[in-house]
């Protein structure tokens, strides 16, 4: 695991957010147990990254004290935030599910971020060091002031993250990823093939081993081939220690997100500690 343990500046505007999950319309979720709210706690933060000089608005998910400690519970790392945090939170909510979610919204700059320059979108370019945010600072904050287990990191990423996703995965060698699973829903790579190929092949060129969980996602109304031909190229690799999945959902680029949520962020917590 990466550990690098740099922080993000200590002037971290915490806002306790006075968010109850009835206000984002999760509470009364029920599970199996004749529909008893599982009700944990949402907050809302701030972080100043030195990577990327960009403030990045954070909501924090934490679920009840009766899911046990902190420390011990996998993390789910959202990118665009700001649009997949509250369904995933419905989710664990509805399924009692043992997990803290970080949602990490935009700030305006994904097409910067989370990948390169590409043929889809401008300004691209910034990944490498929003990924030393991620891993560098960003963890570090997390794990140091909310709590959970260093080697149960799951990122999700969809569209242009997803692609980041990918990106993150083949940038690590083997034993120093910064995650367990890693989650690509949808990913733009028909905007970027040359270099997303060229992730993968390098990564190739210099490890057998891929000890992670990979979930890669496309939908039939969206960016189906790419995804299709990226996911049978990793497969053909044969890389040792790999579980992968790669899965078609019908229906539109945004419209399966919800279910690919559901099952991929299943399919990294069977793989928890």
């Amino acid at each position: 695991m990466n550990s690098n343990s740099r922080r993000p500046q200590r002037d971290l505007t915490r806002r306790r957010a006075a968010m109850a999950l009835l206000a984002l319309g999760f509470a009364g979720c029920g599970g199996g147990d004749g529909g008893s709210s599982f009700e944990g706690s949402i907050d809302v933060a701030s972080v100043i990254s030195r990577s990327t000089g960009t403030v990045y608005y954070l909501s924090t998910y934490v679920p009840p004290a009766s899911a046990g400690p902190r420390s011990s519970l996998p993390v789910v790392y959202v990118l665009d935030g700001e649009t997949w945090f509250e369904p995933l939170v419905g989710i664990v909510e509805s399924t009692h599910t043992r997990v803290i979610i970080v949602g990490v919204r935009g700030s305006g700059q994904r097409n910067r971020d989370f990948v390169p320059g590409n043929s889809c979108t401008p300004d691209g370019g910034g990944h490498a060091a929003y990924f030393d945010f991620l891993r560098q600072e960003l963890i570090a904050h997390v794990e140091g002031t909310i709590g959970g287990d260093p080697d149960q990191r799951v990122l999700f990423g969809h569209s242009h993250g997803g692609s980041f996703v990918l990106y993150a995965l083949f940038s690590e060698s083997p034993g120093q990823h910064s995650f367990m699973a890693y989650l690509a829903s949808d990913a733009s790579i028909s905007c970027m093939p040359t270099v997303a190929y060229a992730w993968e092949r390098d990564y190739a060129s210099a490890h057998r081993e891929l000890p992670v969980r990979l979930h890669l996602s496309f939908a039939t109304l969206g960016n189906y081939a790419a995804n299709l031909e990226y996911a049978e190229v990793i497969a053909q690799r044969s890389y040792e220690r790999l579980v992968f999945v790669s899965q078609a959902y019908t229906g539109t680029h945004g419209g399966i997100v919800p279910q690919v949520l559901a099952d991929a962020v299943g399919f990294a917590l069977a793989g928890a500690a």
